[in-house]
């Protein structure tokens, strides 16, 4: 059943029409936002009292996110959030880490002036994120860095990517024990980027990217 702070990560109207891939697009974002954790049961009988939805549609909904990977189907159990190995997370990070160091690189060669001036606001809402008690949905730091890449091609392949590490990237933040370190590791990035020095920013990646996987109490070249 959903938790109660589920409520509080989507406030969203019923729609007259698409009701399947509209409840789809509530549950991913609670599974992003972490109001749903890895390896916890998805009861069709709670998204039905709480939407008002009848069988089809919830069922609809959650055979997309089974067909996405997000959830899984457990043969006379029901549906739960896919648990993945930790080889299998430490392979998905490894994956996200190739992707953000070509981008943190091409970010600091391409140095976009629109992109950049944005910077300064990311860093304040990084530096927030370490303040607040609820922890907040991950993602606005390596969207930046991936938009000031300018690849298009590397944007989509990390959308595809980043909708699936997001559950564990945000277990990384709910564990973390030293989050001012991720900030540093955060500021570091930015001003590389900022300063165009490509081979330091892909070095912050690396060091951010082993901290998150750290944190999940796992080894980023864990073989």
């Amino acid at each position: 059943m959903a938790s109660a702070s589920t409520t509080r990560h989507v406030q969203a109207v019923q729609p007259p029409a698409g009701r399947a891939e509209w409840l789809a697009g509530v549950v991913r974002e609670r599974l992003w936002s972490g109001a749903y954790r890895p390896s916890q049961w998805i009861r069709e009988n709670a998204l039905r009292l709480e939407f008002g939805f009848s069988n089809g549609p919830v069922r609809e909904a959650l055979q997309l996110l089974v067909a996405e990977g997000l959830l899984e189907r457990v043969p006379y159990c029901g549906i739960r959030v896919a648990a993945s190995s930790d080889r299998e997370i430490v392979e998905l990070f490894q994956l996200r880490l190739g992707l953000l160091e070509l981008a943190a690189e091409l970010a600091a060669r391409r140095r976009d002036r629109a992109v950049l001036a944005q910077a300064p606001q990311v860093l304040d809402q990084v530096r927030h994120d370490t303040e607040v008690e609820i922890v907040p949905a991950p993602g606005h730091l390596m969207r930046w860095v991936v938009e000031a890449a300018g690849n298009r091609e590397l944007t989509r392949a990390w959308e595809r990517l980043a909708a699936k590490a997001r559950i564990y990237v945000y277990e990384s933040m709910r564990r973390g024990a030293d989050p001012e370190g991720m900030t540093r590791h955060a500021e570091a990035l930015i001003a590389a980027i900022v300063a165009g020095q490509p081979a330091k920013a892909r070095q912050a990646v690396r060091a951010l990217t082993a901290h998150q996987v750290k944190d999940l109490g796992l080894d980023l070249s864990l073989s």
